[in-house]
């Protein structure tokens, strides 16, 4: 079906000269692949089998120097390709919904108009908040910090933080309460 030559390691005389630290389990999981690949790609999709292999190497260290036998690459193999069987399921069944989905609809100038009356009053009503809860309320909000950052930048306690932020949400809330119609 496929080559093992295609995909064989160079042999030890076209390795570069550099002296290298032997890793142990380099030589078995290369025997293993050498071995079982062409085995494996008429048992089960190549790609499927490129993709073990790949993680099988990337988790080589995990597994200590534990023999990759041909009876544990078949059962790898068919687990394998039955995780990849249901996510292609999974994602086929997401696509068939978002095909069924109704597009959204363009915004109407009315929309639009409401949209930026309501950018503008947040502005306001942030602009109108008391310095420190402004303060701690854009660096959490709009820089995204976190309440020990915004502490550490500010100079104060994370109580002080964490008041000045629930302060802030009331305030905003009760400024903001006649645009809740608008979300």
């Amino acid at each position: 079906m496929s080559e093992p030559s295609r995909y064989a390691f160079p042999n030890a005389q076209s390795r570069s000269a550099a002296p290298s630290v032997a890793d142990p389990t380099q030589h078995t999981w290369e025997s293993a692949f050498q071995t079982h690949y062409v085995e494996l790609c008429e048992y089960v999709l190549r790609f499927v089998v490129h993709d073990l292999f790949l993680r099988l190497w990337d988790s080589r260290a995990r597994r200590g120097g534990m023999e990759l036998t041909r009876a544990y690459l078949y059962v790898a193999a068919k687990n394998h390709a039955l995780k990849y069987l249901r996510h292609r399921r999974v994602a086929t069944a997401w696509i068939e919904r978002a095909a069924r989905a109704e597009p959204p609809t363009a915004s109407s100038p009315e929309d639009l108009y409401l949209r930026r009356e309501l950018a503008d009053a947040v502005r306001r009503a942030i602009a109108e908040l008391p310095a420190r809860c402004r303060e701690v309320f854009v660096l959490r909000r709009h820089q995204h910090l976190s309440y020990h950052e915004i502490a550490a930048r500010v100079d104060v306690s994370l109580g002080t933080v964490k008041s000045q932020m629930w302060r802030a949400t009331v305030l905003l809330k009760e400024k903001l309460a006649p645009y809740l119609f608008i979300l």
